[in-house]
């Protein structure tokens, strides 16, 4: 059996996947408003209550589904460069607007943010902590092999290029995320970490 070591009794990581797998399916079919844990639970082959220890509310599950870690922080390469990691940040919030059902979640979600501050800071700081670290970390390394100098701000290289691709997407449509888009947001984050 899968588990994570936690405090108390061990959790059964293949719930968790389920319930993700299943959640992710729900919101393809119904969209956000449309999604209910019972509905989820029954498809996970799982309870309801089994859910809610794990998101306690459709805010929290929803918000883990659509920003799942492997996207949120994809696998390192040492040899990255620069280029490579600016890259990487894009390719991560087009794979994220490419998907229909993750657009209609994401617009439910920034919703529920939107009227609850405590609910808004508990929900992002899973990202916040993990991926502004590693973001942090990774843009150093690359500009130390580039040997360029930059000023590693990731709350503004992030909420640029997800804004950004929110807006593309939310104005032109998916055909917007083209390779002249690419690299014209590619530029402008360039701009936001190497000084002029």
């Amino acid at each position: 059996m899968a588990t994570d070591t936690t405090a108390g009794r061990p959790r059964d990581t293949r719930i968790d996947a389920a319930v993700l797998d299943a959640a992710r399916d729900v919101i393809a079919e119904v969209g956000y408003a449309g999604l209910t844990f019972t509905e989820v639970a029954a498809r996970a082959g799982t309870s309801v209550p089994a859910i809610r220890r794990r998101w306690p509310s459709k805010s929290h599950l929803v918000h883990r589904v659509v920003f799942p870690v492997e996207v949120a922080i994809p696998p390192r390469n040492p040899h990255a460069t620069l280029d490579d990691e600016l890259d990487s940040v894009i390719d991560g919030c087009a794979s994220l607007f490419s998907d229909a059902a993750m657009r209609r979640a994401l617009m439910g979600v920034f919703s529920e943010l939107a009227d609850d501050d405590d609910l808004q800071r508990e929900v992002t700081d899973r990202l916040r902590f993990a991926v502004w670290e590693d973001l942090t970390e990774r843009l150093t390394l690359a500009a130390a092999r580039d040997e360029v100098t930059i000023e590693p701000d990731p709350s503004l290289l992030i909420e640029a290029a997800f804004g950004a691709t929110l807006m593309a997407v939310m104005l032109r449509g998916v055909k917007a995320l083209d390779d002249q888009w690419r690299s014209d947001l590619h530029r402008a984050l360039w701009s936001i970490l190497v000084p002029c």
